[in-house]
Order: structure tokens, then C-alpha cells, then sequence
């Protein structure tokens, strides 16, 4: 499975929607990328399952845990930080140019 490229990431919080870019390339089950501009870490790929940690700065600074299942170019999963835990969806808006 791939599931490297661009993602729109929307959280759905009880202040409305955020979206963010998510960008992501994977190597075996490790995952790297950035959550709106920043690195991710503890990034896991395991088949259809993506975890990762992320840091933000607004509302808060804070990490938050996402755990998402992965479904062609669609993912859907939690984002938990602190005490709430905000369910969010993912599409991907383009993949990693192959090399010729």
C-alpha cells in the first residue's frame, strides 16, 4: 500500500472544521512527514493502519496522537491530545512524482 503524497487532513472539533496539509512518504513501516509544515514523529505504517504524532501551536501547544485506517486515497481516523479526542478524514491530493 502506498500512502505516500499530499493529504487534506480535516479534524472536526467542537469550534467547526480545520483543515490541514499533511504530507507523507513512507519506508517499510517507518513513516515521515510534516502535519501543516511541522515533522512528524513516531510516524508507523502497518498495512491499512497509519499512526503518528504530531506538535501544534494553536489553540495550544501541544501533541496530538493520530491513529487512521487508510483506504485507497481516502483515510479516516482519531487525533487525541490532552483530554479530547477529535475524529478527522484525509484525502490525498497528489501522490510523489515517479522518477523516469
Amino acid at each position: 500500500m502506498s500512502i505516500d503524497g499530499k493529504w487534506h487532513l480535516t479534524l472536526v472539533t467542537g469550534g467547526g472544521e480545520e483543515t490541514v496539509e499533511l504530507f507523507l512518504q513512507s519506508a517499510g513501516e517507518a513513516l515521515n512527514g510534516t502535519f501543516d509544515g511541522r515533522p512528524l514523529s513516531e510516524g508507523r505504517l502497518q498495512g491499512a493502519r497509519v499512526t503518528f504524532t504530531a506538535s501544534i501551536t494553536s489553540p495550544i501547544r501541544t501533541r496530538i496522537k493520530c491513529a487512521a485506517q487508510v483506504d485507497g486515497e481516502a483515510m479516516t481516523g482519531e487525533a487525541r491530545a490532552l483530554f479530547m479526542t477529535v475524529p478527522f478524514t484525509a484525502t490525498r491530493s497528489s501522490s510523489p512524482v515517479e522518477s523516469s
